[in-house]
């Protein structure tokens, strides 16, 4: 049965159901401004009727629970978007440092370098005895390799830059998921109960917002639940979770397992990211990170690292550097081969080579074909010639023994003229041939020229035996040392015989030959082009894929903002909506107190009416 007290229970009811919502309302516009809370609302109840003739009488409100208004849905969208313009992003601001390095406008830059390089061998080739020439030919050649070997060096900055990137994403990823199940065991311990965490979840979807941009992550939550009657966009997600980086287990409830940062091979300067079970058994999942902002930086360092090359095969970064140190190979070895027809004593190898080794197993760009091995006398008179054969399965000493084979190269029946009578040559660690010391004494030179030099060998290029150009690749390029202290020592001609500039003329016309290029020690050419063609059609790649990054960057942003935007018509504080809120609230605050200040009336006169 109904009673007066009732009645003021109801009005009591109304006051702290008010008092709540009013709090919540509070709440929300103290927290307008930050950008990871999500707006709250009280779910307002009857409470449980009184059950009389002729119907039942109610007991006033309640506050069943306090809930955020929360799309796991749209969330989720907005973490993907999130890690995609994280991605992007980075991806652009790095490839255009990386433009940066190739000015290849305003003459500056390698391809201007090259011009200015080319050009010096086509003044000295009017005249290869002047002096002054081959200074300048000299000095255009350090300004070219300098710059060469400055780009890279450049990029293998930016690549060791990356890395030291990593390392700090890493630290801040394992820093992320170990407060993330620090907050699941609150999280569960709160809503233990029944309750909702909804602060406690806020933060949580902070720091896997934060986890987002910076790796790609995969998150489950358990069966989701919506409350329509509160909101019609409200979809929360259950007490379960389970976080996965990489197909790996990263945070799994209150447990969280650390990312391994280790590296990529013995020796390497350059880290992967590991999984480690319980049993210690570790799992590369490098590969496996595709978004975020590690997913960028292996994008663009790479992640596949062949221990045998030492160095990665893939990433933006080094497949640029593999172009560009093809690039400077082919430029070493083919003017090194033309260089090799440059008359001299003595010819020994810079390049390391196993003796035994075949040519098709050595990993160097040597053809089969033929090449011409030259005697010349003290006056530039060619006295001996021979032509030396490679295929691939020649061993190098097998070639080194073609020079002592005594045959009648000079078909005069004359045991005594022929070129093993003036040469000899040896293969251990470096192939090497010399003139022998009493005909180098008496003015001998030797040479070596291709037999077909629009399909070269490039043997004596490829093993360094008489070089215009030190190094194999941009790590190393520059003028060979001995000229590089002299230039007057830079030769042009082939013959010895003054005003020759046969070998200069070559020179010049190399900038116009189609060469092979080649990457990672492949059998097959990566390209075939000439210098200057190969150089323009890497710088084009460079602005190519950047230009792709800039597209893809607009694209997820305008994409991320589509997303932002619905996030917060969703769960943003409206100031406007919890103002008018605040009013109603107020309203049945005051209404409430008014209902109790009616029945304390009441209350006083029935106690009036037993005086």
């Amino acid at each position: 049965m109904s009673s007066i007290f009732n009645a003021l229970h109801i009005g009591y009811s109304g006051l702290k159901t008010s008092q709540v919502a009013i709090d919540t309302v509070g709440h929300n516009i103290a927290n307008a401004e930050n950008p990871y809370y999500t707006r709250q609302r009280v779910s307002i109840d009857p409470r449980t009727p009184l059950n009389t003739v002729p119907g039942d009488v109610g007991l006033g409100a309640k506050v069943t629970q306090i809930v955020r208004i929360h799309d796991e849905f749209v969330y989720k969208r907005l973490k993907d978007s999130s890690a995609s313009s994280e991605y992007n992003q980075l991806r652009q601001d790095v490839l255009d440092q990386v433009s940066s390095y190739f000015p290849e406008i305003d003459k500056n830059g390698i391809y201007n370098g090259m011009q200015d390089y080319f050009n010096a061998w086509n003044d000295f080739a009017k005249n290869s005895d002047d002096s002054s020439l081959k200074i300048n030919l000299a000095e255009q050649t350090r300004i070219f390799t300098s710059t060469i070997r400055e780009t890279r060096d450049k990029l293998d900055e930016l690549q060791k830059s990356l890395d030291d990137r990593l390392k700090t994403n890493i630290d801040e990823i394992n820093r992320i998921g170990k407060d993330i199940a620090e907050l699941n065991a609150r999280i569960n311990a709160n809503e233990a109960g029944g309750n909702n965490a909804n602060d406690l979840r806020d933060q949580r979807d902070k720091l896997e917002l934060t986890l987002s941009k910076l790796i790609d992550v995969s998150v489950s939550k358990g069966e989701l639940s919506s409350n329509t009657t509160v909101d019609s966009n409200l979809r929360e997600s259950g007490s379960d979770y389970n976080l996965n980086i990489g197909g790996a287990s990263f945070v799994d409830g209150a447990t969280y397992h650390p990312i391994i940062l280790d590296k990529t091979a013995e020796g390497s300067q350059y880290s992967s990211l590991y999984y480690e079970r319980q049993d210690g058994e570790k799992f590369d999942i490098t590969n496996y990170i595709k978004t975020g902002e590690v997913g960028a930086i292996l994008s663009l360092r790479g992640s596949d690292y062949d221990q045998n090359l030492g160095k990665f095969t893939n990433g933006d970064i080094q497949n640029i550097i593999d172009e560009l140190d093809s690039f400077a190979n082919s430029l070493i070895v083919n003017t090194n081969n033309l260089y090799a027809s440059h008359a001299t004593t003595q010819m020994d190898g810079s390049t390391q080579i196993d003796p035994q080794n075949t040519l098709s197993n050595s990993d160097l760009p040597i053809n089969e074909g033929s090449f011409y091995v030259k005697v010349y006398d003290i006056d530039g008179n060619e006295v001996a010639k021979r032509e030396i054969t490679l295929t691939k399965d020649m061993t190098f000493e097998d070639i080194a023994a073609q020079f002592s084979v005594e045959q009648d190269d000079n078909a005069d029946n004359l045991g005594t003229n022929d070129i093993d009578d003036y040469l000899s040559a040896s293969a251990s660690n470096i192939f090497q041939i010399s003139m022998n010391t009493d005909k180098a004494n008496s003015g001998y030179t030797f040479a070596i020229e291709e037999k077909d030099p629009d399909n070269p060998t490039l043997f004596a290029g490829a093993l360094g035996l008489e070089r215009f150009l030190d190094g194999d690749d941009a790590t190393n390029i520059s003028l060979e040392s001995s000229l590089d202290k002299d230039p007057t020592k830079i030769s042009g001609n082939s013959a010895p015989v003054a005003g020759d500039n046969t070998l200069a003329n070559s020179m010049v016309e190399l900038q116009y030959k189609k060469v092979d290029f080649y990457i990672n020690g492949t059998d097959k050419p990566y390209s075939t082009d000439t210098l200057g063609g190969f150089f323009r059609m890497s710088v084009t790649g460079v602005a190519d894929v950047t230009a792709s990054a800039h597209t893809m960057n607009e694209t997820s942003k305008a994409l991320l903002n589509s997303v932002v935007d619905e996030f917060d018509s969703i769960s943003k504080v409206d100031i406007d909506e919890e103002m008018t809120n605040l009013m109603k609230y107020q309203t049945g605050y005051q209404a409430s107190a008014k209902v109790i200040t009616t029945i304390d009336q009441m209350i006083q006169t029935l106690l009036g009416m037993k005086q």
